[in-house]
């Protein structure tokens, strides 16, 4: 079983690694991550503390629409294609060829963030660099529970052009919609609910918990204590517990519709 497993995340990356469409995302990174870098190196302050919030900024609008884009054709895909059958005929469970799907293209996205980011850390001036390295591990949690979203939606629909309509429109509500619907709440309530009870809403969204994570790397945890937000949530054991469960809920999600949803073999 371990080998089938190994052998379907092998096959998942090299698929993805020939896709014109992740080698175009992986170009278009690194250029803009570059012309962040470059444009920061030349301003007169600290590159890293001008770069930093640039690339969040960067990686929260383009990292999770890339993520949803590998992960939503992973099982509607195989199911247009009718190879779905095939595949489930391995000697490998349900769950684990989610896992393994998840696993390989999570090592395709790994690769183009890294790209992306190399450039931009390799631009940055020697004794700044190791800021902007921070940025690589938050940033693959990000696209790794876009990219479990993505097999969720994969994993619930039959054609191809519903799942990447569904991806796009995902995208669009927790990179812009998300933050617009806690304003309204916000302004709706005339400032009743609070700024913790906001705080927490934004940690459900993995784009908010992205960037409250980096704001505390670049501007220190004192900008949310004089705010009155606790700050134990998004750090040490409560901060890896919160990108667990965005992760391995969809993950389990998608494991259960796969066996949930006929297949014709």
């Amino acid at each position: 079983m371990i080998r089938v497993a190994r052998a379907l995340v092998v096959r998942e990356f090299i698929e993805r690694t020939r896709d014109r469409w992740v080698l175009v995302i992986s170009v278009l990174f690194a250029l803009l991550a570059a012309g962040v870098s470059l444009y920061a190196r030349g301003a007169d302050t600290h590159a890293a503390y001008l770069a930093g919030p640039s690339l969040v900024t960067l990686t929260s609008l383009l990292v999770p629409l890339v993520a949803l884009i590998l992960g939503h054709d992973a099982i509607a895909g195989e199911r247009e294609r009718n190879t779905l059958g095939l595949l489930l005929s391995l000697p490998i469970s349900k769950l684990n060829i989610v896992v393994a799907k998840f696993l390989g293209r999570l090592v395709a996205l790994a690769t183009a963030i890294g790209v992306g980011l190399g450039v931009a850390v390799l631009i940055a001036p020697a004794a700044e660099r190791g800021i902007l390295l921070q940025l690589f591990i938050p940033t693959l949690l990000l696209g790794a529970a876009f990219l479990a979203a993505g097999l969720v939606i994969s994993a619930s629909v039959t054609r191809l052009a519903t799942a990447t309509s569904l991806v796009v429109a995902c995208w669009f509500v927790f990179v812009f919609f998300y933050d617009l619907g806690l304003l309204a709440l916000l302004v709706g309530t005339d400032g009743a609910i609070g700024d913790a009870w906001i705080a927490r809403l934004v940690e459900l969204n993995p784009v908010g918990l992205y960037r409250m994570e980096m704001i505390a790397t670049f501007a220190g945890p004192a900008m949310f204590q004089d705010l009155g937000i606790d700050m134990a949530s998004i750090q040490g054991a409560g901060l890896v517990l919160r990108w667990s469960l965005a992760i391995l809920i969809p993950l389990g999600l998608s494991g259960l519709l796969l066996s949930l949803r006929k297949v014709e073999r």
